[in-house]
């Protein structure tokens, strides 16, 4: 379910309803696996068989840890617990508890977006886990965005509020997810890769729901258990392009240079023998909810078009660009049919310049409605699918032709200045247009539908 201040267009309340219902990453997995007590397969999201293991008579772990956790591990619990002998579930906190503890399942809170002393326990507990495993045993990783606050050791010298630091400045400047998670990779103990060394020799099977643009396994979380391909170098790059490497602490500078000088070791690479019996696998993607989407479009008499889920760049330009799309749709300029639901997902990013409350999606929403400004034959959504947009306690918003119009009532000229302010949020809240939903326990990147009647 869904909250809004005001009434939504009626077939665009229907179809966030049922892109919320489908938001569920553990049935998209049980679609995927099939267990019959002694070997697991493993599907696409087209039904063909992409993996086959088999379990020794060792110990079988499942590991857990991102927004979706307890639906992942919930799903793989009820497929195969009957082999498996101890699970370590990393959750966000404010998340209800779905599961229920016992001697053979840990429950264990942390915090998101940036990581804490919880995260450190939650950390340790894992290495700890991952102890004393030889090639009969197997460690089932199930893996979500949002993992990489969830589960975080920071690398010596560096502290949890140097680290801290680094993180919200990294996301306030504007880098992409892959630019803050190739840092994040080369100042972590468990990132990059690692854990696959602390569970070697065992048999690593991994299992990633996407929130990473173009689904590359190897930024999503961080990339815990898979090999790394970006180097220390690349981390300091990142750092310089944003301006970054006079505000870090300083052991943060240390750290990379130390890794470039060959001082410290670089996160495992491809042909490392610690991956020599690990496999990975998506099990959900953003593209497997916008398809989903589509489909329940075509039903609703719509002409459905998804036209790319790996949008990246500012939220402010994206809003131009996709608003675009929609006002030459209404004009019959576009080979879009109409009635058309122009499905989007991705990350886009914002450069935090002001103090106000907002996030990627508030933020492309209030763009969007003042490009369309007076249109009434056009409307669209934005969320983030993990129900948190940024710094607000909303998941996005909606708008439509009237927003705009609405909002300059209420602001008058103040409505720029607190667009400027990154006040998205407040603007549109006032005006009755953000949707809560509450944690979702799912994480599957920004969905943007856009209808043009």
């Amino acid at each position: 379910m869904f909250i809004t201040g005001k009434k939504m267009p009626s077939l665009l309340s229907e179809l966030l309803k049922y892109s919320l219902e489908r938001l569920d990453i553990g049935k998209m997995m049980e679609e995927k696996l099939m267990f019959d007590g002694i070997s697991l397969s493993v599907k696409n999201f087209k039904g063909e068989i992409v993996g086959n293991h088999s379990f020794g008579k060792g110990k079988v772990k499942l590991i857990s840890f991102g927004k979706a956790a307890q639906s992942m591990a919930t799903a793989v619990i009820r497929i195969m617990g009957s082999i498996v002998s101890e699970s370590l579930v990393v959750y966000p906190k404010e998340q209800n508890i779905l599961l229920k503890e016992d001697p053979k399942v840990k429950i264990i809170p942390s915090t998101h977006p940036v990581p804490s002393e919880l995260s450190v326990n939650a950390s340790r507990k894992i290495r700890t886990a991952l102890e004393g495993l030889n090639q009969e045993d197997t460690v089932l990783f199930l893996i979500s965005g949002g993992g990489s606050s969830l589960v975080e050791e920071p690398m010596p010298p560096i502290t949890l509020e140097e680290l801290v630091k680094t993180y919200s400045l990294l996301l306030n400047s504007g880098a992409d997810i892959k630019e803050i998670n190739t840092v994040r990779k080369h100042l972590s103990l468990v990132k990059g890769g690692r854990l696959s060394q602390y569970a070697y020799p065992a048999q690593i099977i991994s299992f990633y729901a996407s929130d990473v643009p173009g689904n590359e396994i190897s930024f999503i979380a961080s990339g815990p258990t898979v090999p790394d391909q970006t180097t220390y170098l690349d981390a300091y790059n990142v750092l310089k392009f944003y301006g970054l490497e006079d505000k870090v602490p300083e052991s943060v500078l240390k750290v990379i240079k130390n890794g470039i000088s060959g001082e410290l070791p670089e996160t495992p690479k491809p042909g490392n023998p610690v991956f020599s019996r690990a496999a990975s696998y998506l099990v959900a993607t953003p593209y497997e909810l916008a398809l989903s989407l589509k489909r329940k479009s075509i039903e609703l008499g719509l002409n459905s078009y998804i036209i790319t889920t790996r949008i990246e760049g500012e939220s402010s330009e994206a809003a131009k660009v996709l608003s675009s799309i929609a006002l030459d749709t209404k004009s019959g300029l576009t080979d879009f049919k109409k009635p058309a639901l122009i499905i989007v997902a991705g990350e886009t990013s914002v450069r935090v310049r002001g103090k106000g409350i907002g996030g990627r999606a508030t933020e492309l929403v209030l763009w969007f409605a003042k490009e369309i400004s007076g249109n009434e034959s056009i409307s669209m959504f934005a969320i983030d699918t993990d129900g948190k947009d940024g710094s607000s306690d909303a998941a996005g918003a909606f708008a439509d032709g009237n927003t705009w119009v609405e909002l300059k009532e209420i602001f008058g000229s103040e409505i720029i200045r607190r667009l400027k302010d990154n006040d998205a949020f407040s603007v549109l809240d006032k005006g009755g247009y953000t949707i809560r939903t509450g944690p979702t326990g799912s994480n599957l990147n920004n969905l943007i539908c856009i209808l043009v009647e």
